[in-house]
Parts: structure tokens; C-alpha cells; sequence
């Protein structure tokens, strides 16, 4: 709850009529898994509010931590989406005006 503060106090002192500058954009980062049927609708299946970043093929305890990981245990499409996703939150995070990579205008 504490990444929220900022915005919790710039909207009770916008409340009290008074203009305070918003100094952090808390985020959160939602894994959504989804079917898409035979007719391309898609479905919601879950929602994960903590969605893993993980990029290796097998993490299960049995095997990892019992050897050092190499780039032959690296899931091509895992690095490809999540490297992708990872970058963007930075980007999202350390932006100023977010119309500056906002090209499809939904972030406002």
C-alpha cells in the first residue's frame, strides 16, 4: 500500500482545494491467461495479480537451484514477451509526459 501514498495524498489535498504535484505513478502489473476460441473470441481464464517474469523452461524445486541456469534453459518466447514487458514498465515508470509514448492514447 505504500507505492499508493502519493496518490492518496495528491487526491485528498486536490479534495481540500488545494494543488499538490503528483511524484510517483504506482503500477501494478496484471498476467492475464486467455482462450481464444475457434470463432477468435476470446475468454478470460484467470487473473494474476503477480505474474511471473520467469524466462527459463523448468523452475520447479526439484530442478532449480540444483544447477547454475545457461542460455540454454532460457524460453525463447518467455525472453521475447518479457524482456518486451519488463522494458515497457521502465519506460512507463520513468516517463514525465505520458503522452510521449502513449501512441494509442488509452493511458491518460
Amino acid at each position: 500500500m505504500a507505492i499508493y501514498a502519493p496518490m492518496i495524498r495528491h487526491h485528498c489535498m486536490m479534495e481540500m482545494g488545494q494543488k499538490v504535484e503528483v511524484t510517483a505513478r504506482p503500477f501494478s502489473v496484471l498476467g492475464l491467461d486467455l482462450l481464444i476460441d475457434e470463432k477468435m473470441k476470446s475468454w478470460i481464464l484467470e487473473v494474476n495479480d503477480h505474474p511471473s517474469l520467469n524466462i527459463y523452461f523448468d523452475t520447479s524445486k526439484e530442478f532449480f537451484g540444483q544447477r547454475e541456469m545457461t542460455d540454454d534453459d532460457v524460453c525463447p518466447l518467455d525472453f521475447y514477451i518479457k524482456s518486451r514487458l519488463t522494458n515497457d514498465m521502465i519506460n512507463l515508470a520513468r516517463e514525465k509526459d505520458i503522452s510521449a509514448i502513449d501512441s494509442y492514447g488509452c493511458l491518460e
